[in-house]
């Protein structure tokens, strides 16, 4: 429907000739949804409404570029084009080449020809608007074609670059899966980052994920990404193998004080602007979200995977390439196959996170499978040299060396208006960043508005952690505290501009720790 709604084919067409392919369109596609009701299927049958479609494209692309108004425009005798003349030109002789292409492309999934070494299947994609349907058609093995039309031939060079071409040091598996034969020149170059210093894998204690009782595993995920985002201030991209998982994480996410949204929630690209403008953003997205994600240092501090990115076995590709692997060596595919093929997506997206010699940031797996699995280690091994540990209180150090931050404490207040009456409830959260252990308190303001909520929250939390302290006969004088709250209430803390029956304990307060930081966070209706 893309390609035929073009200016090109409105302008040239005739509107019958239009609704009749529109209409094949439908068939051919219907056809094709009515295999199966799963998100993702093979297609293992000739399709014959998609084989008619593409003939008919194909027969367009025939009769128009016989029709082709511009094909005698070389000639000697024929004067020059405008320059919209050539412009449409240019777009005539691209809709004519885009209608071979995708006719190619549906004789390739139509037909079971070539079955025995293609992979043939259909995808449902969830868009915000509807559900559309996307066509496959891959080589079990790309190795034979790359092989003929790269490699062959004395006369040609190919290089290939890339920071995630190795596995175990070595190139054996990407010259195997892509056909490189004889002996290559080779080099496994030093990394260009001090990784040591700039990036950190942590890996917690956590439960195993258990598929007859997932809810500890997402109630610990969920905690310890929790626990994350007070130590990294949010800019934090939480990816998930799963959309269950995706799901279940967030509806436990509700109550963060960071700016926090969610694949599906918005379209792709617009997610990525609002992460990349939004500070302090958290986003929770499904693994593949991180290809091609490129946010400036600033704006992402922190990876977390739910577990190892495994390729998922129902997948027709997946299926149909570790099936003829199992076929030359029952049992092999999953080392030579499943545990590569993660490991190179650990690797891509550790390097999603330092791209530059300033970025500092962490990569936390939360897959005990990490430590207790030989395939684990293996992976870890693979990855950058980063610093390697299972304390968070190594994370907080980590990031209060990146931060320069002299916060022992983090203090989140939020405001939100009654339900029942017009009075603010300012609620506060204490945290001790070393550890992560939590605690808070709400209160009601009958006056006022959602800023002076917040203030008087910050000052009663404060009050409380300096009681605390107190008690623990420790010095306030020798910590710091970081106070997370609204934009409009940062500003009016940073100018003084406070309500008349809270500045003075306000300022007694302030006045009582080593240091007192301020972030502001957006609004949620901007976020």
């Amino acid at each position: 429907d893309q390609l035929l709604a073009g200016a090109i084919f409105k302008k040239y067409l005739e509107d019958s000739r239009l609704d009749d392919l529109v209409l094949q369109n439908g068939m051919a596609f219907a056809e094709v949804e009515q295999i199966s009701d799963k998100g993702i299927y093979r297609i293992d049958s000739d399709l014959h409404e998609l084989k008619k479609l593409a003939g008919d494209l194909s027969t367009l692309q025939d009769e128009m570029r016989q029709a082709n108004p511009f094909r005698h425009q070389n000639e000697e005798d024929h004067p020059p084009l405008s320059a919209e003349e050539s412009e449409e030109k240019a777009n005539y002789e691209l809709a004519v080449k885009g209608l071979g292409s995708l006719a190619g492309k549906l004789k390739a999934v139509a037909g079971s020809s070539r079955d025995d070494i293609t992979v043939r299947y259909a995808e449902r994609i969830r868009g915000s608007r509807r559900l559309r349907l996307r066509l496959h058609a891959a080589p079990i093995d790309p190795s034979r074609d790359l092989a003929r039309h790269l490699f062959e031939g004395e006369d040609r060079t190919v290089i290939f670059t890339s920071a995630t071409l190795a596995t175990e040091g070595s190139f054996a598996l990407f010259k195997g899966r892509c056909g490189v034969t004889g002996d290559p020149m080779e080099l496994v170059a030093d990394p260009v980052f001090d990784y040591s210093q700039q990036a950190l894998l942590y890996q917690p204690a956590l439960p195993a994920f258990n598929w007859r009782d997932k809810d500890p595993f997402y109630d610990a995920v969920a905690a310890e990404i929790e626990r994350l985002l007070n130590v990294s201030r949010g800019r934090a991209l939480c990816l998930f193998t799963s959309w269950t998982g995706l799901q279940q994480v967030h509806e436990r996410l509700n109550d963060v004080a960071w700016p926090l949204r969610a694949q599906g929630q918005r379209p792709r690209n617009m997610l990525l602007d609002w992460f990349r403008n939004t500070p302090h953003s958290v986003l929770l997205a499904r693994m593949a979200f991180w290809e091609g994600v490129d946010p400036p240092g600033d704006d992402m501090s922190l990876g977390v995977l739910d577990k190892l990115p495994f390729p998922t076995p129902s997948d027709p590709l997946h299926e149909a390439r570790t099936n003829a692997l199992e076929e030359i060596e029952e049992g092999s595919s999953f080392r030579k196959y499943m545990v590569p093929l993660m490991t190179l997506t650990l690797k891509q997206g550790f390097g999603r996170l330092i791209r530059r010699t300033a970025d500092r940031g962490v990569v936390a797996i939360l897959d005990e499978r990490l430590s207790s699995r030989g395939y684990g280690s293996q992976a870890r091994r693979d990855l950058p040299p980063a610093q390697f540990s299972r304390s968070f209180r190594t994370v907080y150090q980590f990031y209060r060396d990146a931060l320069a931050s002299q916060a022992d404490f983090s203090l989140n207040v939020f405001a939100a208006e009654s339900e029942e009456t017009s009075d603010w409830q300012g609620r506060w959260q204490l945290t001790r960043l070393q550890d992560g252990m939590t605690d808070g308190k709400a209160r009601t303001i009958s006056e006022g508005d959602n800023t002076e909520a917040e203030i008087h929250a910050a000052a009663a939390g404060l009050h409380n952690l300096r009681q605390r302290v107190t008690k623990a006969e420790r010095n306030t004088r020798s910590f710091g505290v970081e106070l997370r709250c609204s934009a409009a209430t940062a500003h009016r803390l940073s100018t003084g501009a406070l309500p008349v029956n809270v500045k003075e304990k306000w300022l007694a307060e302030c006045a009582a720790w080593k240091s007192l930081d301020l972030i502001g966070l957006p609004p949620e209706e901007e976020t």
